[in-house]
């Protein structure tokens, strides 16, 4: 088997074996992802994403021999759209891209924030590819009416590769286009927002066969008859898919650039209260519900680096632990989620010094002091969600951390702190083993999805983590719901 996991800043394949018992991972290979900025627009290079998935397979070919399936996943929302003759009719644009600015509010004047949630279960924001397709008719672009199909971006890889048109449904669910089940198009928001359903593609499930590498791909790659698979598309939903023993009594919390975290249900979650605590509800594989709540988490450990780059201090992640190791708590903390601290460029330490004294804390002087910050900062925003879920009466007994923030043993240490709970963490590509995962249930190795996840703890190990602090963390958390009371930093 062969996965191939595209984040926004660079991609990794895997090329991964089955030997009846355990799943191995042969080899990762890593590659770029360079948004183009052109001055006008801000696009993603698809092409250049298109021909390092071709480089990996050809690399994959000659080190191990044929595939028998491949498969890709992606972060949400990203779309391309193809004209009558299955041709790419504009670049595809970066979610960032200015474009969408303002949008959230013409939406309004459609559709008010809850009615949309309760179409969609989605809480949307500039984004979603909604409000992307929504700027088209705004700016009265003439695009959508060309527009014959609409793919998402590892449907639009696996057409590039194989030639055909799908939408597999948990990557749909990134879009703010399905109706509240999360499996199929609400034809009602494409009407009521002036979007032809014409575009809309079929939508297949997890683990279904998106045909075979064309000829080109062949030819480039020496793979002959590699079956294409629709993999959970989603990258948060491949993850989530591949948690060892995951189930209903556990929350999950994926660490990344962002932080994902939520709970896995037979029905979206769609309470006026879920709705106001900023819940969104997604599919995952097998028709089940991911519902969960997202922030973000490493991006502001990379504005702390790029800041103290620009500076003239090169720090490494395991410096940065061990300063924070080495630094008592400021007892300070940021909201994660605030929009100033979540712009890019500019001084990071300088932005955060300003929001605590926005909220009446003292500032920070040392590096230490900072990055202990964030990562207390993280661990309690974890606590606060964490909380709203059993406030919801969503409660969970076990939690797991998992990707690439899972190898942070402080913030794992912080986080079963925060939560005074034991924690697993570990798999640090669940995502790209999520995707392996659903293509073994493709091709019938394994039943179900609780077999795919007895053969993802039979295959990979995960770390636990006690509480050692829980009770001096509660008193903490106390402080941190003043301060949010007094300042409104949940957002």
């Amino acid at each position: 088997m062969i996965a191939a996991d595209i984040g926004a800043s660079s991609g990794k394949m895997a090329a991964a074996v089955y030997d009846g018992r355990q799943m191995h991972i042969n080899e990762y290979w890593d590659f770029p992802n360079r948004p183009a900025d052109i001055g006008t627009a801000l696009y993603w290079d698809v092409f250049g994403l298109y021909h390092s998935i071709l480089d990996g397979l050809a690399v994959f070919r000659e080190k191990y021999g044929q595939a028998e399936t491949f498969a890709v996943d992606t972060w949400g929302a990203s779309y391309g759209l193809l004209d009558r003759y299955g041709r790419l009719l504009e670049p595809v644009y970066h979610y960032r891209d200015e474009r969408t600015a303002g949008t959230m509010e013409d939406m309004k004047q459609v559709m008010d924030e809850w009615e949309l949630f309760l179409l969609t279960g989605c809480q949307c924001n500039s984004t979603y590819t909604l409000p992307q397709l929504y700027s088209c008719v705004v700016q009265k672009s003439r695009i959508l009416e060309t527009a014959e199909d609409l793919l998402f971006l590892p449907d639009l890889l696996s057409y590039f590769l194989g030639g055909q048109i799908s939408c597999e449904m948990t990557i749909a669910g990134t879009s703010c286009l399905l109706e509240n089940r999360q499996e199929d198009w609400s034809r009602e928001v494409m009407k009521r927002f002036g979007l032809p359903e014409k575009m809309l593609p079929p939508i297949v499930e997890p683990g279904t066969t998106k045909g075979r590498l064309g000829a080109w791909a062949v030819e480039k790659t020496g793979m002959q008859d590699t079956r294409i698979i629709a993999a959970v598309g989603h990258d948060s939903a491949a993850a989530v898919a591949a948690i060892p023993e995951f189930g209903k009594d556990a929350l999950y919390i994926s660490v990344g650039t962002s932080i994902s975290m939520g709970i896995e249900r037979e029905h979206c979650l769609l309470t006026r209260e879920a709705f106001e605590k900023g819940f969104k509800n997604t599919g995952g594989i097998d028709r089940r519900k991911i519902i969960y709540r997202d922030f973000s988490a490493s991006w502001h450990i990379n504005e702390f680096l790029r800041t103290k780059r620009e500076g003239g201090k090169d720090y490494s992640h395991p410096d940065l632990i061990w300063l924070a190791q080495n630094t008592p708590s400021p007892r300070v903390y940021i909201d994660v989620e605030d929009g100033l601290l979540n712009t890019a460029g500019g001084d990071a330490c300088a932005k955060m010094n300003d929001y605590l004294r926005r909220t009446g804390q003292r500032l920070l002087e040392t590096d230490g002091e900072f990055i202990r910050c964030i990562y207390e900062s993280i661990a309690m925003k974890v606590r606060y969600y964490a909380y709203a879920f059993r406030e919801l009466k969503e409660d969970f007994r076990r939690v797991y951390v998992i990707n690439g923030g899972s190898r942070n043993g402080l913030l794992m240490q912080f986080i079963s702190d925060a939560l005074n709970m034991e924690i697993c963490a570990g798999m640090p590509y669940a995502t790209i083993s999520g995707n392996l995962l659903t293509q073994l249930y493709a091709r019938g190795e394994v039943a179900s999805v609780e077999q795919m996840r007895q053969l993802s703890k039979e295959s990979f190990e995960l770390k636990v983590y006690e509480p050692q602090q829980g009770a001096q963390w509660k008193e903490e958390f106390a402080r941190y719901i003043t301060l949010r009371s007094s300042q409104s930093i949940i957002h």
